[in-house]
């Protein structure tokens, strides 16, 4: 007797049943009270900025799904938790397109409730989609970064680390987007090539007076410059080793270093 399963030809609609049975039985909702060795998979939750979800996001998380149920074969007890990353700076943006409205026109009030909005109806695709993945995931015990509970674990730890001594505060070069109006980290920043002009700007060395020509694509970080730096290998500077260079416009002292 033929089975719908043993045909040839794949239909989709067998994986819906396939997941339906796995959410039936429970099989991968994880059991803190079990008796077997616990593994527990550490992964940044993903992050909802727009649809589709990324194939290259979607293609890792079936990669640690891979490491999910080889450590079940082995024998562990498996947390391999589902959560949504719902913070930063993506999904305004993706909010302002897509609701057609600007962070400055609106109350902050307003604007949070509309990325809320946007952010519930890209966690609930995102969700539904690693299910049509197959992902082991425990979906029942799912998390959002946002939630009161994650954010008072989050906060809680940033206290317990900052009075062991582990953070520290201090002055640092940050990217600034003149856009969003506030700092961005390194990782949000992409880099691109493009051609620039080479400026060309005159220091005085402080011991003799003499001139230092310096090139720069970037002249506007002047105020920034912390050192001149010469080929070694050079002989016209070799006699410059170890003297100092003073910063036009700003008259600051800095080395100059091989």
């Amino acid at each position: 007797m033929k089975s719908a399963k043993l045909e040839k030809r794949w239909d989709p609609r067998l994986e819906l049943e396939i997941w339906k049975l796995w959410q039936k039985e429970e099989l991968y909702r994880f059991n803190p009270r079990s008796r077997r060795r616990i593994f527990v998979i550490d992964t940044p939750p993903p992050y909802p900025s727009g649809r589709p979800w990324h194939i290259g996001a979607a293609a890792h998380y079936s990669q640690i799904d891979m490491i999910a149920r080889t450590a079940r074969m082995m024998g562990y007890e498996v947390y391999f938790p589902i959560g949504i990353d719902r913070n930063g700076l993506p999904v305004e943006i993706y909010t302002e397109r897509v609701r057609g409205v600007s962070i400055r026109d609106v109350s902050r009030e307003k604007f949070l409730e509309l990325c809320g909005e946007t952010l519930d109806e890209l966690e609930a695709e995102m969700i539904e989609l690693m299910k049509r993945m197959g992902l082991s995931g425990d979906f029942e015990n799912h998390y959002r970064t946002d939630s009161p509970e994650y954010r008072a674990l989050t906060q809680a730890t940033f206290i317990e680390l900052w009075n062991r001594g582990l953070i520290y505060q201090a002055m640092r070069p940050n990217n600034y987007c003149w856009e969003c109006g506030t700092t961005i980290a390194d990782a949000e920043i992409e880099y691109e090539e493009r051609p620039a002009k080479l400026v060309y700007i005159r220091f005085k060395v402080k011991e003799d007076g003499s001139d230092l020509v310096i090139a720069t694509t970037r002249p506007e970080l002047l105020a920034a410059c912390q050192a001149v730096i010469v080929n070694p290998g050079d002989e016209r500077y070799l006699h410059l080793h170890g003297k100092h260079a003073i910063i036009p416009i700003y008259e600051r002292e800095v080395e100059i270093i091989p």
